[in-house]
């Protein structure tokens, strides 16, 4: 599945890189792009283990998730039909 997150806290290069580093060393993560100006990371993951895991080092690195989208697809992964999305608030 592919979560886009508004993260808050992300000013600068640096807190990509730090974001990078760390989310690269969760199993079944895959970072495909993290938009320092608007602060929003875009990220691809297998199950809901992996969800909390980001969630949970986000805010461990003191950038935590304020709202995220999730996207589900179909059986044929980023096939152009029946893609269906959820949006989420965070408390």
């Amino acid at each position: 599945m592919k979560a886009v997150v508004n993260i808050k806290n992300l000013h600068c290069d640096e807190g990509k890189r730090v974001i990078l580093r760390n989310l690269s060393r969760i199993m079944d993560v895959r970072v495909i792009d993290i938009d320092v100006a608007n602060g929003i990371l875009h990220f691809l993951y297998i199950n809901p283990v992996a969800l909390i895991k980001v969630k949970q080092e986000l805010s461990r690195l003191g950038y935590p998730i304020q709202k995220r989208s999730i996207e589900t697809y179909p059986p044929n992964m980023f096939g152009s039909e029946g893609i269906s999305s959820l949006t989420l608030q965070e408390a």
